[in-house]
């Protein structure tokens, strides 16, 4: 037995190689999973930046130069805005945000004070992002009647919010913070964030 050697049949030996070599592929092209990954390693090669943020971490208190200190690589075009958010928009296009494919970070200010955010990801990255916020946020995102296309977190400093299901428009595919001052500035003006 100690001297004996197996041998594979030639058809066997072709099948392992052929499962070797298709699955992966298999994976890759036609899983959700596998394209999300091909894609963010796609966007790396291009060189498209990437912003590792907790988003529910942000808060009030943040200023623009606190985040050129966080995220040096990052330039953020900033310029006045007229939005229920702040005066100021400061807007960088991203490759990647926490490792998912997307498009843009938008900061949205008061003076120097952050008071909203915004994250324009990628319509196929709406599973693994809900993912992650369960995971860091904890429960699923409840339904707030304010807002009953979204789901909702509330943070240590506001509310976070996406679309309740993958938006048709990738336009609509934005997951937003919003300071506790950005919420009592919208709701006296009477605006509802889309």
């Amino acid at each position: 037995m100690a001297g004996m050697k197996m041998r594979l049949h030639p058809l066997y030996k072709k099948f392992l190689l052929l499962a070797m070599v298709l699955g992966p592929l298999y994976w890759l092209t036609l899983t959700e999973d596998g394209q999300l990954r091909v894609d963010a390693v796609l966007l790396t090669l291009a060189g498209e930046p990437e912003l590792n943020l907790t988003i529910e971490g942000l808060n009030g208190e943040l200023t623009e130069a606190q985040f050129h200190q966080l995220f040096p690589d990052l330039a953020l075009d900033c310029a006045p805005a007229a939005t229920p958010f702040g005066d100021r928009a400061c807007r960088v296009e991203i490759g990647l945000f926490n490792t998912l494919p997307a498009r843009a970070f938008t900061l949205y200010l008061v003076g120097d004070r952050a008071r909203a955010a915004r994250v324009d990801y990628r319509p196929r990255s709406q599973g693994a992002l809900e993912a992650q916020l369960r995971h860091r946020l904890g429960v699923t995102g409840q339904r707030d009647p304010e807002h009953p296309d979204a789901q909702t977190w509330r943070v240590a400093d506001g509310l976070v919010l996406m679309p309740a299901t993958r938006p048709k428009d990738p336009s609509q595919a934005a997951l937003f913070w919003l300071s506790a001052a950005a919420l009592s500035q919208v709701k006296e003006r009477g605006a509802v964030a889309e």
